[in-house]
């Protein structure tokens, strides 16, 4: 009998509970449940190695925290702006809005969706004191424009790698590029604490942050501004605990990114989103790009067969959003291309409780799509 249970977008790695238990029994027995205890330490130590980062990972109580201490470390004055892309998580610029920074807008490149270095160079002004690009569902960014960029312009630049995870440019782990990198381990990530985040900066500001996500204190006394922004024990525990079946969820994934790969990359009316050959690891997202009106149809086709596939990230400026004046960079005299690309966008499950029976469902809902639509459009 075919499996017709219902296929989410998402699924969260869980962990061995009698291994959660012990992490958490530990905590308990030491009597140490948050301030840098030795299971936020390890953690720290283990996601460093596991990211083959330059730089060592500071653990934040979320993502969000980690992008604004990430901006607080470029000491940027109050009221700067900050370059960065209109299609993200609100995340990305609540936390530039949340320190009293501008968010400006600039367009995004036609085939990753991340920001054009071309439109950044336009947005800049001599009020501009930083740029946050983001690693859109996984697709890098083009680092080494930007960092051309930043440096002769001395901005600050911290590239926000929520969906991220395990990406890499040219075999070069992804936390490794711009002045820091800030990344979510929400548990709607691949690997996470149920809630948190961690950053990856240079420069020797590692020491500088540590403060920062505990009030700006130094041997009990307030040596500058700070939050609290710390992980605590029971979460650092939560990762631990899914450290050891994170090789096979990877696995799994790639594995399903192969089956997607295989059966969708010539579908009439269909482009996969990827960032090229250069670019490994894309074990957070897999994302379709369709004609906007196709693409809301397809979702409803998805979901009747109960696949529950992800819609695309709205704009974050424009009518009827927070930013809703602000106005997106063109490039050369150009309209801008993030409006009308922005909702071609669609995710499907990625993660490892789709079955080979589920990934032929979702295989099959597709293709039978793009064809009945290319026929309706053709005749």
């Amino acid at each position: 009998m075919p499996d017709i249970s219902p296929v989410f977008f998402g699924a969260p790695m869980l962990p061995d509970p009698d291994h959660l238990a012990a992490l958490m029994a530990e905590a308990l027995a030491a009597g140490w449940l948050t301030n840098g205890g030795t299971l936020h330490m390890r953690f720290e130590r283990a996601i460093t190695e596991n990211q083959a980062l330059g730089d060592v990972a500071s653990l934040t109580s979320s993502g969000t925290m980690a992008l604004t201490l990430a901006l607080m470390l470029g000491d940027l004055p109050r009221g700067a702006e900050v370059i960065t892309s209109p299609i993200s998580f609100a995340a990305t610029t609540q936390a530039i809005a949340g320190l009293g920074l501008v968010p400006v807008f600039a367009d995004v490149d036609p085939e990753t969706l991340t920001l054009c270095p071309g439109a950044v160079e336009a947005a800049i002004t001599p009020r501009t004191a930083a740029i946050l690009p983001v690693h859109f569902l996984g697709v890098p960014c083009d680092v080494a424009a930007l960092e051309v960029l930043a440096s002769r312009h001395n901005l600050w630049l911290v590239y926000d790698s929520a969906h991220a995870f395990g990406s890499s440019i040219g075999g070069v782990p992804i936390g490794n590029f711009g002045d820091a990198s800030a990344f979510s381990l929400h548990a709607t990530k691949l690997l996470h604490t149920a809630e948190g985040g961690f950053v990856v900066t240079r420069a020797g500001k590692a020491d500088s942050l540590r403060r920062m996500r505990n009030f700006g204190l130094e041997q009990g006394r307030v040596t500058g501004v700070g939050l609290n922004g710390k992980m605590s024990e029971l979460h650092a525990a939560m990762g631990l605990a899914l450290l050891p079946s994170l090789f096979s969820e990877v696995v799994a994934r790639k594995a399903l990114r192969q089956v997607y790969d295989r059966s969708l990359a010539k579908l009439p009316g269909l482009r996969l989103h990827t960032g090229g050959e250069s670019v490994g690891g894309g074990t957070s997202y897999y994302s379709l790009r369709l004609a906007p009106s196709l693409r809301a149809r397809l979702h409803l086709a998805l979901a009747e067969e109960g696949i529950f596939a992800r819609d695309q990230f709205p704009l974050l400026c424009g009518p009827g959003t927070a930013w809703e004046d602000s106005a997106i960079v063109t490039v050369e005299g150009r309209p801008p291309i993030a409006p009308s690309l922005a909702p071609e966008v669609l995710c499907l499950p990625l993660h490892g409780r789709v079955t080979a029976e589920a990934a032929n469902r979702i295989t099959t809902t597709i293709a039978a799509f793009c064809v009945a639509a290319s026929k309706d459009t053709w005749e």
